[in-house]
This record gives structure tokens, C-alpha cells and sequence, in this order.
């Protein structure tokens, strides 16, 4: 996994998912727990994300030491993101503040899937489309 201060990836995928409503608690701690089982000399903030009820983001952040990224590339690719978490049912429509549908240039959409499915196995082309969770206009 790819979770140190040179390349962290994995871990600031796990973060971002986290964040921005892709995952709940339960898929972050199942995801600590496959990189603990992987990592020779698993780093303790590791272990602090197999519960995380009562740790902030903020307080993961200094956990860690420092900010995982996913390389992201904007406030297009968050809102992408949280429009997963809404087409898994981990979010209602209204977490998408009501702004369109993202479209990302193929080679983003391809890395940021890629990634959700090596961390967590989100298959996001499998998953239903958003506008399934459009609420009807009375």
C-alpha cells in the first residue's frame, strides 16, 4: 500500500473516500485493517483508523503527520467524489449542494476509479446513475 509521506496515495484515497462521503466508518477500518495485515512495520495511526468514532479529520491529520493526498485536481473532482457517495446510498441528493453533474476528463475519471477500486473495490461504473437519486420536481 502506498501510504508514506513519498507516495500516500492508498491513504489519502482512504482519507478523501472518508471525507467526502464515498465510505463509512466500517469500510475505513475494514481498509486500516488489510493494511495493517500488509505493512511489515504497520504505522500507528493505522490502528487509530480501526475506530474512528470519536477522531476528526483534523485529528487523523496529526495522527498521520502529515496530509495525505490523493492528488486531486480541484473542486471538481471533490464534488465527482461526493457524487459517488450519493450513488451509493451513503448520502442523500442534497449532499451535492444542487450543482450539476461533474463530467472529468477521462484520464481523471479512470485514476480516481482506479483508486476506489484498489482501496475499497468500487466498481463505480457499476453503480447506479445519479440521476436515479434526482428527487422528482413536484
Amino acid at each position: 500500500m502506498r501510504i508514506d509521506r513519498e507516495d500516500s496515495r492508498d491513504l489519502g484515497a482512504a482519507r478523501s473516500a472518508l471525507s467526502f462521503g464515498v465510505i463509512d466508518r466500517d469500510e475505513l477500518s475494514q481498509w486500516a485493517m488489510r493494511a495493517i495485515e500488509e505493512e511489515d512495520d504497520p504505522p500507528t495511526f493505522l490502528y487509530t483508523m480501526l475506530d474512528m468514532s470519536e477522531v476528526r479529520g483534523d485529528e487523523l491529520d496529526r495522527e498521520i503527520g502529515f496530509i495525505a493526498g490523493m492528488n486531486l485536481d480541484g473542486d471538481d473532482e471533490f464534488q465527482y467524489l461526493r457524487e459517488i457517495g450519493v450513488r451509493r446510498g451513503i448520502n442523500d441528493y442534497a449532499y451535492l449542494g444542487w450543482k450539476p453533474k461533474v463530467v472529468l476528463a477521462p484520464h481523471r475519471k479512470k485514476y480516481i476509479d482506479d483508486l476506489l477500486m484498489h482501496n475499497f473495490g468500487i466498481d463505480v461504473d457499476a453503480l447506479p446513475p445519479l440521476s436515479d437519486f434526482e428527487p422528482d420536481e413536484d
